[in-house]
């Protein structure tokens, strides 16, 4: 085969893995904000981040095999592999990989919600405490007006 078809061929499947991978990155972005609800502000800062690095790598791919000419194969090749993807394993990959996020979470939330009831728990006690320690110091300061008003 001619060297230049090698060449190309390895860059039409090197753009089919980095569509394969873009895919994924986004499916696991996409577990991370049904796991995690935020702001419209963060979920638009995520993609614009998203979106930047796909097309630095996108560039990267282009300049290191094809010395920056752009050719309409490489972005069917990435189309491709983002399509093999979902068809094939992004199908499972956000309804299972958020599942096992919740498991592999759930000991630590649990942890930290008896903590936060641990913490609710001592405050409500050094808040009465306190309280206590103010009105005996305005009984004492009553009790002490009330003598002094006696002894005049």
């Amino acid at each position: 085969m001619n060297q230049a078809m090698v060449g190309d061929v390895r860059f039409f499947l090197a753009s089919v893995l980095l569509g394969t991978a873009a895919a994924f990155c986004y499916d696991l972005l996409r577990v991370w904000r049904r796991f995690y609800k935020q702001s419209l502000f963060f979920v638009s800062l995520q993609d614009f981040v998203y979106w930047f690095l796909l097309g630095f790598a996108g560039f990267r791919l282009t300049y290191s095999y094809n010395a920056g000419t752009l050719r309409l194969f490489v972005f069917l090749g990435i189309g491709l592999g983002a399509l093999l993807y979902m068809v094939t394993l992004g199908r499972f990959v956000v309804k299972y990989g958020l599942k096992l996020l919740r498991l592999l979470t759930a000991p630590l939330q649990k942890g930290l919600l008896f903590l936060k009831k641990q913490g609710k728990l001592v405050s409500r006690r050094w808040s009465r405490r306190k309280k206590r320690k103010e009105q005996g110091r305005m009984d004492a300061l009553a009790s002490k007006k009330r003598k002094e008003k006696n002894r005049s």
